[in-house]
């Protein structure tokens, strides 16, 4: 099982980061067409029950809109994008080139399951390169809910397996548009053992 002491965490927040600058900001950074600036959380062990402590006054107060994959495989992990509801408009309009959005529709949801199927691909392709672990990410699940409900799915991903998780936060920044798009990276600790190992 994966430590929870201070250089196991560094090891895996340092193996996560290099995925994400050598796969995922270079695939987002592709489909935003703009450069991409990143900020990582540092990675943490949080009881299973305790996921609500990652949300912050802001994201607790608005409705985002989310994309949620799981991870199968020999590395199970939980992949988690979203972004404020009313930031969600102006991706959608940016991904399919259009001047504004009237409606939410099927398209929209459809452009930002998308995105969360790439994005999630880029970090799973990056871990089977580097550990040679066989991953099967889930169809894209879409909902625009509170933070607090989506990570009460989550956790019930996990709850047989575990009563603490690894968690990892990315906020990406568009550095033309502005649009925030965050990920949510969870994991058992003996599963995040496999990166670090």
């Amino acid at each position: 099982m994966l430590k929870s002491n201070y250089e196991d965490l560094q090891q895996l927040d340092s193996i996560l980061n290099s995925f994400i600058v050598l796969k995922t900001i270079p695939s987002l950074s592709i489909i935003l067409n703009e450069p991409i600036k990143y900020f990582r959380k540092k990675t943490q062990t949080i009881a299973i029950t305790g996921l609500d402590q990652i949300i912050s006054d802001f994201e607790e107060k608005n409705a985002m809109s989310a994309v949620y994959v799981k991870c199968s495989g020999d590395l199970r992990i939980g992949v988690l994008w979203y972004l404020l509801e009313k930031e969600s408009k102006p991706l959608v309009t940016k991904l399919l080139g259009k001047s504004h959005l009237k409606e939410f529709d099927s398209l929209a949801v459809s452009s930002i399951s998308e995105i969360g199927n790439i994005l999630t691909a880029s970090i799973v392709n990056a871990i089977s390169d580097d550990t040679g672990c066989k991953i099967w990410p889930s169809v894209p699940g879409f909902a625009v809910e509170s933070l607090r409900t989506l990570l009460e799915a989550i956790a019930s991903d996990f709850a047989d397996q575990s009563n603490m998780l690894i968690a990892s936060i990315v906020e990406f920044h568009g550095i033309n548009s502005g649009i925030k798009l965050r990920m949510l990276l969870i994991q058992d600790p003996k599963e995040a053992k496999k990166l670090v190992a």
